[in-house]
């Protein structure tokens, strides 16, 4: 197993982007970790929010009902490991690829540390047979995330934002990972968890377009490092944010996600630079308009057949995301070929939502339900 981490600052137009320690995980369980993957024309991520996945050991940081007070130990963790296995030998029902279950790459939200990746990726998810991860927190932060892949996780960063009008403190994960295929061929993933709405919709609504605004600008970045070229990339994770939430706050506020084709004039907050919110559609047709703005991203959801993968108060939510650059949709190489959500047993209880996690009985999974996308190369 290799580690390494740095730290680091750098300012960029005017505005101040914190790299925080990241830990990479790599080559585990391989023999020969820069062998190439097995030649396939499509490939399957998932994304996840497991729900304050704490180990056994108490850090000081911990949620009230995840310490020893509250009979939380490592015992109680080893079983909740051991019945998170049990789920996962049952995600093949409807997600077999190939021979191998599970997806080819795994966003992983609410997990406390990288020992904690390391006990996921060699239990509940061996059978998945992930050669390499990495792992993001923000120094005493509680919960951190992560990415597992079965390909090459070439390069790592995460970051962080702060600046006199925006805080985004919880860390975003960028990895760049080598497809298989066309030699060379790279795609970027952020892996995201925005502000929840604990609190007030203005105040959390700003922590959550503070992390757009760092999407905004990676994506701004990346694109000027290719000379004007828009590299296969996506967002994954739990943003805290519905699909339609400008309309869930009556359109009168500016929210981290915004329908492409609003105008954003009513919003002063809307003229920063880089701007503080992700324009999203569901139109395949809007996406020729890419070209000419990059953070416009598409979003599967109100394209599928699912109500959410989160509920709140038994109504349904869709805050957690898998948000796609245009180059998926340009025909050129790797296109979009579908969304799910898992929504079977296990996964969810007798009433038809998320299994939410109890500490208490050590029974259930997450409040969240796995979001999964599907990916196949372009044929001419």
């Amino acid at each position: 197993m290799v580690r390494s981490f740095f730290f680091r600052l750098t300012r960029l137009m005017n505005k101040a982007v914190l790299l925080l320690p990241l830990f990479f995980l790599g080559c585990t369980g391989c023999e020969n970790p820069l062998a190439k993957p097995k030649k396939q024309t499509h490939f399957r991520l998932a994304s996840w929010n497991l729900q304050a996945f704490f180990d056994g050991q108490e850090a000081g940081t911990e949620y009230a009902d995840f310490t020893a007070k509250a009979s939380w130990n490592e015992v109680a963790y080893k079983s909740r490991l051991q019945v998170l296995s049990d789920a996962m030998g049952r995600w093949g029902e409807v997600q077999t690829q190939g021979d191998i279950p599970g997806p080819d790459m795994f966003a992983l939200i609410e997990i406390e540390n990288a020992q904690v990746l390391a006990d996921l990726l060699a239990g509940p998810l061996a059978s998945f047979k992930y050669t390499y991860s990495a792992f993001a927190i923000n120094p005493g932060a509680p919960l951190g995330l992560a990415l597992a892949s079965r390909f090459p996780i070439t390069a790592t960063r995460c970051h962080s934002i702060q600046t006199p009008s925006f805080s985004a403190p919880r860390p975003m994960l960028e990895a760049e990972i080598e497809l298989p295929g066309k030699e060379g061929e790279k795609l970027i993933v952020f892996v995201c968890h925005w502000k929840s709405k604990l609190g007030s919709i203005k105040e959390t609504e700003a922590i959550r377009r503070a992390s757009a605004q760092l999407v905004n600008r990676r994506i701004q970045e990346l694109v000027q490092d290719r000379s004007g070229k828009v590299p296969l990339f996506l967002v994954a994770g739990d943003l805290n944010e519905n699909i339609d939430e400008y309309d869930r706050q009556g359109t009168t506020i500016l929210t981290a996600l915004m329908p492409a084709g609003i105008s954003l004039d009513p919003y002063p907050e809307a003229a920063l630079s880089p701007r503080p919110c992700l324009m999203v559609t569901d139109s395949v047709q809007e996406l020729p308009t890419f070209t000419e703005d990059p953070a416009l991203l598409y979003s599967p959801w109100n394209q599928s057949e699912w109500q959410g993968s989160y509920a709140y108060q038994s109504a349904w939510e869709k805050i957690d995301h898998i948000l796609l650059g245009y180059p998926f949709f340009d025909n050129l190489g790797w296109d979009y070929a579908g969304f799910s959500v898992l929504d079977h047993a296990p996964f969810v209880n007798d009433a038809g939502y998320p299994n939410s996690f109890n500490p208490r009985t050590r029974k259930g999974l997450s409040d969240h339900l796995p979001i999964v996308a599907d990916f196949k190369q372009h044929s001419p």
